[in-house]
C-alpha cells in the first residue's frame, strides 16, 4: 500500500474539525459620518449661497432698499399710490385721475406736476437731497404708468423713487407680467 492509500484510509475514519476563521472586527462608521455630515454641511452652504449671487458688473452702481418703518418715518417722503382703477397722490390720498389718464390726458400729468411740486416747496432745500418719491403699485399695472410717474417725479426734482415691494422668495415662480392678462 502506499502512503497515500494509508493517509487518505486515516482520513476517512476519524473525522476533521476545521478551525474557525476569527470574526473580523466591524468597522466603525462613526468617522465616516462625520466625514460625510461636514460635505453635506459645505455642500448646502454653496448651493445656496450660488442661488442668491448676482454677478456684480464693473462700474455699476446697484440702487439700495429700505424697509418701510425707516422710509415713512422720513417726512420727506410722498407716496403715490396705483390701483387698476385709480391713482392716489400723497399721505391723503387725494384722487388723481385714473392710470390710463397718466398716458392719454396732459391735464392730469400737469396735476400731478402741481402737486409734486408743491411737496417738494414744503421740504427744506438742505433736505432735497433725501426727498423720495414712493410709488406702490398693484401687480397688474403695465410699466407704461409707472413711467410716466417716474417722469413727473423725476422732473420736479425728487431724486430718489422708490417702488413698493413684498419679499418673496419664490417670485420668479409665481411671476406673471401684466401684459399678459
Amino acid at each position: 500500500m502506499s502512503t497515500y492509500d494509508r493517509n487518505t484510509r486515516k482520513r476517512k475514519g476519524t473525522r476533521q474539525v476545521r478551525r474557525k476563521t476569527e470574526d473580523v472586527k466591524g468597522l466603525s462608521i462613526t468617522s465616516l459620518l462625520d466625514v460625510l455630515t461636514i460635505i453635506l454641511v459645505f455642500l448646502i452652504k454653496n448651493v445656496s449661497m450660488d442661488a442668491v449671487k448676482l454677478d456684480q458688473l464693473p462700474n455699476m452702481q446697484y440702487p439700495t432698499t429700505i424697509t418701510t418703518e425707516k422710509l415713512m418715518d422720513n417726512a420727506m417722503v410722498t407716496p403715490v399710490k396705483l390701483y387698476l382703477h385709480e391713482v392716489l397722490m400723497g399721505v391723503d390720498n387725494q384722487f388723481l385721475g385714473t392710470p390710463q389718464d397718466l398716458v392719454e390726458n396732459v391735464e392730469t400729468r400737469a396735476t400731478m406736476e402741481a402737486y409734486l411740486l408743491a411737496e417738494m416747496s414744503q421740504i427744506p432745500e438742505d433736505k432735497w437731497e433725501e426727498a423720495c418719491l414712493v410709488v406702490q403699485a398693484d401687480a397688474a399695472i403695465p410699466c407704461s404708468f409707472i413711467t410716466q410717474i417716474v417722469s413727473v417725479g423725476t422732473s420736479v426734482g425728487y431724486g430718489n423713487v422708490y417702488f413698493a415691494t413684498i419679499e418673496d422668495a419664490d417670485w420668479l415662480r409665481t411671476y406673471r407680467s401684466a401684459s399678459n392678462e
